[in-house]
């Protein structure tokens, strides 16, 4: 694998990118800021994105000329397809465990707020107002919580029964 330098005017934009990351640009770019451009974006043969669309656009708002790319030429065109849905999937079976990002995050000096690594702590289920725990339901409650992602989802459906409730995952 070589990386190489290319203009940002090189690049092309899969004008098919099913994936939604405006959320994600800020914390790129914010990321690119502290630690520099550390990840390369994937293009294939014709320079069209494969893999790298919030690189990209996290790039263009910090002004830069160029980014380093890998260029996959050895994927066939029906791989190139695969790999961006595939590369982008991932990403969301990963959780993390708590008690070691907590210890991480300890030993850490470096500021962080801007990734957002701190979490509700459900493990005082107390600390919600209007949750009546002394009463014995007959009926079944449910509560709706609307995640950005299956990834946050899992992590929320975790929360909840590490705190003792009985949960269930519902997409709709």
């Amino acid at each position: 694998m070589q990386i190489v330098e290319k203009k940002i005017s090189e690049l092309k934009k899969y004008e098919n990118n099913p994936r939604i990351n405006d959320d994600a640009i800020d914390p790129v770019v914010n990321s690119i800021r502290a630690f520099g451009f550390k990840v390369p974006i994937i293009v294939d043969k014709h320079n069209v994105i494969v893999a790298g669309h919030t690189r990209l656009k996290a790039a263009i708002k910090l002004g830069l000329e160029t980014v380093p790319v890998v260029v996959a030429n050895d994927l066939s065109e029906d791989e190139v397809r695969a790999y961006r849905l595939v590369d982008n999937k991932t990403a969301e079976y990963a959780l993390w465990d708590d008690a070691l990002l907590e210890s991480e995050l300890a030993n850490i000096e470096f500021d962080l707020g801007d990734w957002q690594f701190d979490m509700p702590d459900l493990s005082d289920i107390s600390a919600i107002p209007d949750l009546p725990r002394e009463l014995n339901y007959k009926e079944k409650f449910g509560v709706v919580v609307d995640c950005k992602d299956e990834a946050e989802q899992r992590q929320a459906f975790e929360l909840v029964n590490s705190a003792g409730y009985s949960a269930r995952i519902v997409s709709i």
